[in-house]
């Protein structure tokens, strides 16, 4: 049976969702393939142990978890390995279903570990997971393909004069580089923007500014891609109250959403989506937030490349995506690049080293 290694949790405000994401991602494929959960705590080391499938030893990790061992990750030799108390062991795993939201893991660092151990993972990589966790930059890369974004202002060093000459109230700021809706505000005034960049800067030293459409419909679209073949999801309509957040996302029973969408729009949704992707160098799932306003023109608001839960219910089955990731990850890459050059630099070095060194 094959195994794989299912990476969460992380130094990181998702840190929670992570966890959720992950427990899900497990549940739906224990059957099918040898599984060992990394759980990074929020000191940022790497844990595993024989209950990490047990949601209620996150409240007290340390207390909770049983025959707690670290692992440690090898660099170049496609392995980890579980530290034990008497003994360790090696592992080399198929591949690493990662499910880190937000820092460390959204922003391309999980990527880059992985790369640096030559082990096969499910997200982007570290280039264009950087890219699309930082929203202005992404905007900008977007905007230059000709795909439609809203007017907006990025700073970190605040200037209200220059937020308030391109942008008109109401005003929604963001931190740059966060996820899961968390620090983001909807502003009326003056006083209320004040006030919410004092909030965003605690997550971000760079933050967003965007106008807020009022009369907005929202929607979501997600998209498995490997080696350039896409599998499109449904497209879904977000209902929410006014500013989609941490709270009305994660901490209701009952989900906002409305499943039904217009064919014209879904098809046009679903033709941005794929072109995002590609544009930001996309593999793995990612889900794309859209925004539409009162005149039907519709905008690319987001990109999350290592959506919560995986964004499953854009698809239907957790199992399935969990399996079309493992399965699609083992193909990325296999194309031969050389990363070797032979020459005599390092005989003309030492020569001309040599030769300096006599002078002397």
């Amino acid at each position: 049976m094959e195994k794989i290694l299912v990476i969460y949790g992380g130094k990181s405000v998702e840190h929670d969702i992570s966890i959720i994401t992950a427990l899900q991602a497990m549940r739906a494929i224990q059957n099918d393939y040898a599984l060992l959960p990394i759980y990074v705590d929020c000191d940022g080391k790497f844990w595993t142990g024989e209950n990490l499938q047990d949601l209620n030893i996150y409240a007290d990790f340390e207390a909770l978890v049983k025959n707690k061992r670290r692992v440690v990750f090898n660099f170049g030799l496609s392995s980890v390995t579980v530290k034990g108390r008497f003994k360790s062991k090696t592992i080399v795993p198929t591949c690493a279903l990662v499910c880190m939201h937000g820092t460390n893991g959204e922003d391309g660092v999980i990527s880059a570990l992985l790369s640096a151990c030559e082990i096969k993972y499910t997200c982007p990589d570290f280039a264009s997971s950087a890219l699309c966790m930082d929203k202005a930059i992404a905007k900008i890369v977007l905007k230059n393909s000709l795909l439609p974004v809203l007017p907006f202002v990025c700073q970190n060093q605040i200037d209200l004069k220059q937020i308030k000459k391109c942008l008109t109230f109401p005003i929604i700021v963001k931190p740059a580089r966060c996820g899961s809706s968390i620090g983001i505000k909807k502003c009326d005034n003056l006083n209320q923007l004040k006030s919410a960049i004092e909030v965003a800067k605690k997550y971000d030293n760079k933050l967003v500014f965007e106008h807020f459409i009022q009369k907005k419909r929202e929607f979501n679209c997600a998209c498995i891609v490997f080696n350039n073949k896409f599998i499109l999801s449904k497209v879904i309509e977000i209902k929410s109250k006014g500013c989609y957040g941490f709270d009305e996302k994660y901490l209701q029973q009952k989900p906002s959403s409305s499943f039904k969408v217009e064919k014209s729009i879904a098809s046009k949704i679903k033709t941005l989506t794929k072109k995002a992707a590609q544009v930001l160098e996309c593999e793995g799932v990612i889900r794309v937030d859209f925004l539409m306003d009162e005149q039907g023109e519709i905008y690319i608001n987001e990109i999350n490349t290592i959506p919560g839960s995986l964004a499953f219910y854009l698809f239907g089955s957790m199992r399935e995506v969990c399996c079309e990731l493992i399965e699609g990850c083992q193909t990325r890459g296999q194309k031969a690049i050389i990363t070797k050059h032979a020459s005599n630099a390092l005989q003309i070095f030492a020569q001309a080293d040599l030769n300096n060194y006599s002078k002397k």
